[in-house]
């Protein structure tokens, strides 16, 4: 299971097997300041995404790249290249982050993709000021029935650049309202990032970011 790059060859790991591509060739002086720029912006949205190689990435985004690829090519474009779950989540995550690779834009993290309706009017919030408890509460969905219903809500807490796992808040989609303890860590969440589950754990809403 080679990864990385050896004698002018990068070793990539997609799906369970190995890609083989050649390594761009680049001299140190022939760097402008903007190429340098995009460098490190991509070392730091790079260094974000690790964090969730073992966590989200294989629970929600590798199975999204699949079913984004699969309809792509249902759609017969040719243009669209199998990606790796890892780069769809990168990808996808981009726009968060400033030309300094810095996190400018938190409420743009995308946690969840897939083809589940997130619904409108997501409100979530603390009753009181500094709790630990969360309501939340959404608009009724017209066209969603049947084994969606119940959906269940998830959740990411945010502060200070540290995330927590995924939490089942136990708060199914027909329910419209309800309520729910925080993770422990991290302590204080500035942001929330909420998204749908399916019963079965196969297919996920996008996620949206609530500031608390």
């Amino acid at each position: 299971m080679l990864s990385g790059k050896v004698e002018g060859l990068v070793y990539v790991q997609l799906n369970g097997q190995t890609i083989t591509r050649k390594a761009p060739k680049h001299k140190k002086d022939s760097w402008t300041p903007g190429m340098l720029q995009n460098q490190q912006r991509f070392r730091e949205v790079n260094s974000f995404c690790g964090q969730f190689k073992y966590s989200v990435i294989p629970q929600i985004w590798n199975g999204a790249a699949l079913s984004n690829f699969s309809k792509a090519s249902n759609f017969g474009n040719i243009y669209e290249k199998k990606m790796s779950g890892y780069a769809f989540f990168l990808k996808s995550n981009m726009s968060a982050f400033a030309p300094d690779g810095s996190l400018a834009y938190p409420k743009l993290i995308m946690f969840s993709t897939g083809k589940l309706n997130m619904p409108q009017g997501m409100v979530a919030g603390r009753p009181e000021a500094q709790g630990n408890i969360i309501e939340v509460s959404w608009e009724k969905e017209l066209h969603v029935g049947g084994v969606h219903l119940k959906d269940e809500l998830m959740v990411i807490s945010a502060a200070d650049g540290i995330y927590s796992d995924i939490m089942a808040t136990g708060i199914p989609r027909e329910a419209m309202h309800g309520t729910f303890e925080l993770p422990t860590a991290p302590e204080q969440a500035t942001h929330l990032y909420l998204f749908f589950a399916s019963k079965d754990r196969t297919d996920y809403s996008l996620s949206i970011c609530c500031e608390v």
